[in-house]
């Protein structure tokens, strides 16, 4: 069974894995070895994620269920479920820790506040809509470089990336480029930037950097199979 995800975290020598066997694996990345094993979904785990202080998992799977699990022990903290109980195919911590961005295969991301007890209700805060993921697990992310214009930012089956208002839900830009369905974003801590990756029709990272007028894709980009054409304008 394939591993699927195998974050690491700043500041750490663990390796948190999520397969196919529907289980998540707590390595040491200096020794190799594998300190837990977990039994933590009834169908593949599609996504893990570390807290910001490194205590806290986030396991997302294709049963519906979003679970956190405390690393030390390896105890399951708390279970997420939706109404609708959709397939989950990304989640991770926002950069406070304090939610989960979670997106699921009926097109929708959705932001969780889970809750700091044990038995205070998670709760859906905010769902953006407005990009296409019916058939892959296609990841979202935060961009957060500039405090007062936070977004969320997701690849999207029909090639765009799509970038949202956190508050208002406002889809803020679709950015073209891409040939293929976009699986993959992340987004620069520090600077506006975004890094996109596309499927076999595309196979290019490309990397859009803010500007007054708008997004270009940046030309001078550090090229590891990147595509920098000239300037896509939104």
């Amino acid at each position: 069974n394939h591993i699927f995800c195998a974050p690491s975290p700043r500041h750490s020598n663990l390796i948190v894995s999520g397969s196919f066997d529907e289980s998540i694996r707590i390595w040491d990345a200096r020794t190799g070895v594998c300190h837990k094993v977990i039994a933590a979904h009834t169908d593949p785990v599609s996504a893990v994620a570390f807290s910001k202080d490194n205590t806290t998992i986030v396991s997302a799977s294709y049963d519906g269920l979003i679970r956190l699990w405390d690393v030390q022990s390896g105890n399951l903290y708390k279970t997420l479920v939706g109404d609708e109980n959709p397939p989950v195919s990304h989640a991770r911590f926002s950069p406070n820790s304090l939610y989960i961005l979670a997106a699921t295969l009926d097109g929708a991301i959705r932001l969780w506040d889970f809750g700091l007890g044990y038995n205070t209700p998670a709760r859906v805060v905010k769902t953006y809509r407005g990009h296409e993921n019916r058939r892959f697990c296609i990841v979202a992310a935060f961009a957060d470089a500039n405090p007062r214009a936070q977004a969320v930012v997701s690849g999207s089956e029909d090639g765009e990336i799509v970038v949202w208002d956190v508050q208002s839900r406002k889809v803020l830009q679709k950015l073209v480029g891409h040939g293929d369905c976009v699986l993959s974003v992340d987004c620069h801590p520090m600077v506006p930037a975004i890094a996109s990756g596309a499927m076999e029709k595309d196979k290019t990272v490309k990397v859009w950097v803010q500007e007054e007028v708008g997004v270009r894709e940046e030309e001078n980009a550090p090229r590891s199979n990147v595509t920098s054409q000239r300037t896509t304008q939104m």
